[in-house]
C-alpha cells in the first residue's frame, strides 16, 4: 500500500463548519451522514485548499475569514516533490506537505507552502498532481463528448503533445489573422492608389519648401511698399550723409564740425576724453549705417513681373492648403511624405504578405505532422482503452458489456456555427484543426447483446454512467504509465446503485484503495463497511446556529452508522447483527 496520503484536514469558518479537524488514513476512507448533513462541504473545503475557485460567500456567518490546512504526506509523489523543488517550497527535511489557504471578506486570498507564501496557480499545480476530485455531478461528463477527448488524452499521457499541438494552432491563428488583416488593408490601400499617385504628383510638382509661405509674404509686402521704401530710405540716407540742399548739413557734417570743440575740452580738462572717444565712434557708427541704408535703397525692386509671380506662388500655396484641408506649408509637406508612405506600403505589405504566407504554410505542415502523429497514438490508445475499460467493467457487473473508443477526423466539409478550427491537409483529404488537433472522440457503449454500440448519452441509465466512470477512474489511476493522483475523492459515486452492484462497486473502491488512498462520500452501507477510516458527518443546531460536526468512528459506533444506513432511525439488534456481519465480511 502507498502511503502518500491526506493525514489531515483542519477546517475554520467554512460554510457551516466552526471548527473541524478530520484525521484520515491509508486506504478507504469513508464520510457517511444523513442527506444535508455537510458531507460535501469537506469535499469543497478541500477543494478550496487545493486552489479551486471560491468566493468570500464561503465564510461562515459572523466570521471574517475561512481558513483550510491539509497536511499531505508526499513520499510517493515525485511529480510534487519535483515540483516543490522547482518552486523552493520544498522542505528537504521532510515528507510532509503542508497546505494552507485563507479568504477574507473582502475577497482576499492567502495561500501557503509548508510555511511559505505561495500564490494560486502554484496551489493548483500541487492539487492536480496530487488529488482527483470526482464531483457529485462529474459523471455527468461523461454524457458530453467534448469531454471524451481528455479522458482518452489523460490515459495515453498526451498532455505534452496536445500542448505542442495548442502552441502550433496559436500561432497559425496569429499568422492567419495578421495576413488578412495586411491583406484587407492593402485591398483598402489599394483601391485608394490611384488617388495617392495623383496627389503625390500634384505635391511634388509644387516643389514645396518649409518656411516658403513666410518669405512670399515677407517679399510681397516689399514688393507691393517698394516706392515708399525707397523714398524713407533715401530721406534718411540724405539726411544722415549726403544732404542734396547745400544750405542744409547731413546730419553727420554737422557732427564733424563738433570735433575741433571736442579737442579743445580736451586740452583745457582730459576728464572729457573719455567722452571724446564715444563721439568719435558715434560719427563712425553713424556712417556705417548711412552706408547700409543707401545699400538697402539700391537693391529695392521695381520688377512687376515679380510681383505677379509672387501672388501667382501664393495662390497656389493657399489652394493646396484648402484642397489637403491643412493651415500651413510645413503639413502640405507632412501630407505628402504620408501619401509617399502609403504607396510605399502597399508595395510592402504584398512582400510582406508572401513572407507570412510563407511562414503560414512552414507552420500548417508542422501542425499536419504533429495532429497526425497525435491522432495516431489516440487511435492507439482508444483501442487500450476499450480493453481495460471492458476489463473494469465485468468487474462492476456489466459482463457482456461492448465498449467503444471512437476516434475520427474532423472533415473541413463539416460546418459548424461557431468554428475557430483551421483547415489543414491530411492524408489527401482537408480536416479541421482545432486547439485539441483533428479528431472527434465518443465513447459508444452497448451494455446487452445483440445491442448496436450507441452514444452513453442515447442508452446509459444513472446505475451504469457511475460504473462506467469508476471504471475509467480506475484506469487512469491505475492503469497507466504516466504521473496519476495519489489521492482519488469521489462524492457519491454510488449513484444509481444499490444491492449486488453497490457491493461490487464497493469492493472496486477497496481494490482502488490498495494502490490509492481513496476517500469516498456514500449513503450505501454495502460500501461504508468495507472502510478502512470511517467519518460520520452530522449537522446540530445548537441555539440559534447551525454546526457541522465530524468524527472518527470506533467500531461500536461504526456498526450503529452502518445500521442507521441500513434501517434507518429504527435500529434493531437483528440490523445491528447484520451491520457487524457486513463489516467482518469486509475484512475477509
Amino acid at each position: 500500500m502507498l502511503s502518500s496520503m491526506l493525514q489531515e484536514l483542519d477546517i475554520r469558518n467554512y460554510a457551516l463548519i466552526e471548527r473541524v479537524k478530520i484525521v484520515f488514513s491509508e486506504g478507504l476512507n469513508i464520510l457517511t451522514g444523513e442527506t444535508g448533513a455537510g458531507k460535501s462541504i469537506i469535499i469543497g473545503a478541500l477543494g478550496l485548499v487545493l486552489g479551486e475557485r471560491s468566493s468570500p460567500d464561503v465564510i461562515r456567518t459572523g466570521a471574517d475569514s475561512a481558513y483550510v490546512r491539509a497536511i499531505i504526506d508526499i513520499s510517493k509523489s515525485p511529480s510534487v516533490n519535483d515540483l516543490l523543488s522547482e518552486t523552493n517550497l520544498k522542505d528537504e527535511d521532510s515528507d510532509i506537505l503542508i497546505l494552507s489557504r485563507e479568504i477574507s471578506k473582502n475577497g482576499r486570498n492567502k495561500y501557503v507552502v509548508n510555511d511559505q507564501s505561495s500564490t494560486l496557480q502554484t496551489i493548483r499545480q500541487i492539487g492536480d498532481n496530487l488529488v482527483d476530485i470526482h464531483g457529485q455531478h462529474e459523471h455527468q461528463t461523461l454524457f458530453r463528448p467534448e469531454k471524451h477527448i481528455e479522458i482518452l488524452d489523460d490515459f495515453g499521457g498526451l498532455k505534452d503533445l496536445v500542448q505542442q499541438n495548442t502552441d502550433i494552432y496559436n500561432d497559425l491563428k496569429k499568422l492567419l489573422s495578421e495576413r488578412d488583416f495586411l491583406i484587407k488593408d492593402r485591398d483598402e490601400k489599394l483601391r485608394q492608389k490611384e488617388l495617392f499617385e495623383f496627389q503625390l504628383n500634384e505635391l511634388k510638382s509644387a516643389k514645396l519648401e518649409d518656411g516658403e509661405e513666410e518669405k512670399l509674404l515677407r517679399e510681397r509686402q516689399l514688393l507691393n511698399n517698394a516706392e515708399l521704401i525707397f523714398e524713407l530710405s533715401n530721406r534718411i540716407y540724405q539726411l544722415l550723409y549726403d544732404s542734396d540742399d547745400p544750405n542744409i548739413p547731413s546730419t553727420i557734417d554737422l557732427l564733424k564740425s563738433m570735433r575741433s570743440d571736442f579737442a579743445k575740452l580736451c586740452q583745457i580738462d582730459n576728464q572729457v576724453n573719455e567722452l571724446s572717444s564715444r563721439f568719435e565712434s558715434s560719427i563712425y557708427e553713424l556712417e556705417d549705417i548711412a552706408n547700409q541704408v543707401l545699400d538697402y535703397r539700391d537693391k529695392i525692386d521695381f520688377d512687376p513681373l515679380r510681383i505677379t509671380e509672387v501672388e501667382t506662388r501664393l495662390d497656389l500655396l493657399y489652394k493646396l492648403k484648402r484642397k489637403y484641408g491643412v493651415d500651413s506649408v510645413a503639413e502640405l509637406i507632412e501630407y505628402k511624405n504620408d501619401v509617399a508612405k502609403k504607396l510605399e506600403d502597399i508595395s510592402l505589405s504584398s512582400t510582406k504578405i508572401d513572407d507570412i504566407e510563407s511562414e503560414i504554410k512552414r507552420k500548417t505542415e508542422l501542425a499536419s505532422k504533429i495532429a497526425s502523429e497525435l491522432s495516431k497514438k489516440r487511435q492507439e490508445n482508444a483501442k487500450k482503452l476499450k480493453v481495460l475499460i471492458e476489463k473494469e467493467l465485468k468487474t462492476l457487473g456489466m459482463e457482456k458489456t461492448i465498449f467503444e473508443v471512437k476516434v475520427t477526423q474532423n472533415s473541413a466539409q463539416l460546418k459548424t456555427g461557431e468554428d475557430n478550427s483551421i483547415d489543414i491537409d491530411y492524408n489527401d483529404n482537408k480536416v479541421k484543426l482545432s486547439p485539441n488537433g483533428i479528431d472527434s472522440v465518443e465513447f459508444l457503449i452497448s451494455p446487452n447483446p445483440g445491442e448496436d454500440l450507441r452514444p452513453l448519452t442515447k442508452i446509459a441509465s444513472g446505475g451504469e454512467i457511475s460504473r462506467i466512470m469508476l471504471a475509467i477512474k480506475t484506469v487512469l489511476a491505475v492503469g497507466t504509465s504516466h504521473s496519476s493522483p495519489i489521492i482519488l475523492i469521489f462524492d457519491e459515486i454510488d449513484t444509481g446503485i444499490s444491492g449486488r452492484i453497490a457491493e461490487i462497486v464497493g469492493r472496486k473502491l477497496k481494490e482502488l484503495s490498495r494502490s490509492r488512498q481513496v476517500i469516498c462520500i456514500t449513503h450505501l452501507p454495502q460500501i461504508a463497511s468495507l472502510a478502512d477510516n470511517h467519518c460520520r458527518v452530522q449537522k446540530k443546531v445548537v441555539g440559534d446556529r447551525t454546526f457541522v460536526e465530524v468524527e472518527n468512528l470506533d467500531y461500536e459506533e461504526r456498526v450503529n452508522e452502518i445500521a442507521r444506513m441500513l434501517a434507518g432511525e429504527k435500529i434493531t439488534e437483528v440490523t445491528l447483527a447484520h451491520a457487524r456481519e457486513m463489516i467482518l465480511n469486509a475484512r475477509r
